[in-house]
């Protein structure tokens, strides 16, 4: 039923973690392709033996670092009837792919997005020290709030698999990889939902040395990269249009009409 593709860089600890959420699903009908951009990288041999079939490749790749590259990588060889994309400190609950199967059974839609917990966290110990939890419902999300911001995080999307022919992760991109992937798999599609808050995102302190690899410290292009995707995808309707001009205007940058 699912193919569910792990890009990672160097975080053996925390993919465990990972891996053996995927072990606890009370669902074991998908497999899994872990991609790592790291030399040297040595994959955890005893949570994927406990996978047994389920587990198909690990992958250590050459070239390009980031996820996106992974990403693509992971979806050349995948075969499931939907993917799912898991960042390789995130997790799921043990009921989570049961839920998403028994949904996604009842009429194939060609993209289902969940709600989800965000778990705050300590990392310089292991396991983690968990901080807080919060459970968050984006329930409201709809098909045009996508073209003006992304709410929805990449490891809440299943996708079926014939949605993706032609779709790839934009290797270019140092921020909204993930957004801009949601968006060309959306185009002439409708968005489905399902209440269930199954997948964990973890987060350390913003200030971690690990938030501070790749895009996480370009905030100072966050409104470049926003721009381009705006221009790469063109707003559905008007009402958009002006709903990215308005987000744009409250963060203090004032642009005609033209740009969105």
């Amino acid at each position: 039923m699912f193919t569910i593709i792990i890009a990672t860089h160097d975080r053996p600890l925390l993919l465990i973690r990972t891996l053996e959420s995927l072990i606890a699903q009370t669902c074991q009908d998908f497999n899994v392709i872990i991609v790592s951009d790291t030399a040297g990288y040595l994959p955890p041999y005893q949570q994927l033996a406990q996978l047994d079939t389920r587990f198909d490749f690990v992958i250590r790749r050459s070239g390009k670092g980031g996820p996106a590259a992974s990403r693509n990588l992971g979806l050349a060889i995948a075969e499931g009837e939907y993917i799912l994309f898991l960042d390789d400190d995130d997790t799921f609950r043990p009921g989570h792919l049961a839920a998403l199967k028994a949904r996604l059974l009842r009429d194939k839609p060609a993209l289902l997005f969940c709600d989800f917990q965000v778990q705050n966290e300590d990392r310089t110990v292991y396991p983690p020290t968990a901080l807080s939890t919060q459970a968050l419902s984006i329930a409201d999300v709809s098909f045009d709030s996508v073209y003006v911001r992304n709410r929805i995080p990449n490891s809440c999307v299943a996708y079926r698999r014939d949605v993706l022919d032609g779709v790839r992760n934009e290797t270019d991109l140092i921020l909204y990889e993930d957004w801009d992937f949601l968006l060309a798999a959306m185009h002439g599609r409708q968005l489905a939902h399902l209440a269930t808050d199954g997948v964990v995102i973890h987060k350390s302190q913003a200030t971690a040395p690990e938030n501070m690899r790749r895009g996480n410290s370009q905030d100072d292009k966050i409104v470049e990269v926003m721009l381009q995707l705006y221009r790469k995808h063109a707003a559905p309707n008007m009402e958009t249009r002006l709903a990215r001009q308005a987000l744009l205007a409250g963060a203090g940058v004032v642009l005609d009409l033209a740009y969105f």
